[in-house]
């Protein structure tokens, strides 16, 4: 009897730490700049990337050229049609599209992406891959697309080519090792690229996927000011506004109140008569390298909101749109005189100080020098608590135990 308790709190005791100990194997440090791999920088032809200026952390987006060269998304909104993925190409299409897990917060979505039979992509980080791949393996099992959102979260056009190598490719590995799949699709964190950044990707074999239609949730972690109900109210208007094509809407699973607004944004689309779709499926690419088709959900009753939702249609928050391309017309402002008016402390464009990372201030920590190489850290050092059911197990066995 005594063995055998013994046993059962050892059980315990494994299975918590195999839960936060996450992918096994050597990885770099979580949320901070990976470094270069000399190999995978090889598989970029520099003499062909667009020579686009590194820019400073503190001035993406603010301090632009007068003239924008390089199709600078975050500057002047500028986007590439050969290159770029904006929006679903078919009327009726949408691709809601998810960034910063895989999360604790990402398990109730999913439940609720099953319950309805929704398919959504994940433009996942490495680093949280590397902390909770089994959701990641869920996610896949589930029907949902995988898409690559660097390992650490930074601007890309802040990063050397070296380094934007790294970022993608580190989340690659982890990615390929946690569900055997290598992504075709990336999106740059906070929709910063510009021809440089185009150009590595491709090279690398991925497209970029932006957005049309973004719900600015993000702004709920910092900003006391911000109404979570304009996070849906947002869908509501955009599923009245005329179109001539579908949309990508951007949304984050990285915390606990957007992830759950989302289920109330959800069935305002699908009972406006929209199709949800990832994105690949909407836009009719390959979603890996490997031979793996995903497949639009069958046909379903319009999935209904969650309770609390408001009887009313919120009033929706406004678009925070960059400005038009030097050469196109700046988009009309009706749209934004129907919306709620912002909040005081709404920043004018993505702040430089950034509030995605998880953790410390580790966006500002040094990068390694284009010559490193290798794995730096376990990630047994990054180890989560243990989580309360086997704490449980742990003590009842040991009093049984005694």
């Amino acid at each position: 009897m005594k063995v055998n308790v013994s046993l059962c709190v050892l059980a315990s005791l494994f299975i918590s730490l195999s839960d936060a100990a996450g992918l096994t194997g050597n990885w770099p440090p979580l949320d901070q700049p990976p470094p270069p791999v000399k190999e995978w920088t090889a598989l970029v032809d520099q003499t062909k990337v667009p020579a686009a200026p590194v820019v400073k952390a503190a001035d993406v987006g603010t301090k632009c050229p007068d003239k924008d060269t390089f199709c600078n998304w975050s500057c002047t909104g500028c986007t590439r049609n050969d290159t770029d993925i904006v929006r679903c190409p078919n009327k009726g299409d949408w691709g809601i599209s998810f960034d910063d897990g895989p999360t604790e917060f990402t398990v109730g979505l999913l439940d609720f992406l099953l319950k309805t039979n929704t398919k959504v992509t994940f433009f996942v980080i490495g680093s949280r891959v590397v902390e909770n791949p089994e959701i990641l393996q869920r996610a896949v099992k589930e029907g949902h697309q995988i898409g690559i959102h660097t390992w650490s979260h930074p601007a890309l056009t802040s990063q050397t080519t070296e380094q934007i190598i790294a970022e993608l490719k580190w989340t690659e590995k982890a990615i390929q090792q946690a569900v055997g799949l290598t992504p075709k699709h990336m999106r740059p964190p906070f929709g910063d690229y510009d021809d440089r950044v185009r150009g590595i990707a491709s090279q690398l074999g991925y497209k970029v996927v932006i957005w049309d239609e973004d719900t600015n949730d993000w702004m709920s972690a910092d900003d006391k000011t911000f109404q979570l109900s304009w996070i849906e109210g947002n869908f509501t208007e955009w599923v009245k506004q005329p179109a001539t094509t579908g949309h990508i809407s951007l949304e984050h699973d990285l915390y606990q109140q957007t992830a759950a607004r989302a289920q109330l944004g959800i069935p305002i689309v699908q009972n406006a008569g929209f199709s949800i779709k990832p994105v690949s499926v909407c836009v009719g690419d390959k979603p890996y390298v490997e031979n793996v088709t995903l497949d639009a959900p069958a046909a379903a009753a319009p999935a209904a909101a969650p309770a609390a939702a408001p009887a009313a249609a919120p009033a929706a928050a406004p678009a925070k749109a960059a400005p038009a391309p030097a050469g196109k017309a700046a988009p009309t402002p009706a749209k934004a005189a129907k919306a709620a008016p912002p909040p005081a402390s709404s920043p004018a464009a993505y702040p430089s100080s950034y509030p995605y990372l998880v953790g410390s201030s580790s966006a500002s920590a040094a990068a390694p020098s284009s010559t490193s190489s290798g794995y730096v850290v376990s990630s047994a050092n990054s180890l989560n608590n243990i989580n309360l059911w086997s704490f449980v197990s742990f003590i009842v066995g040991s009093v049984m135990f005694i």
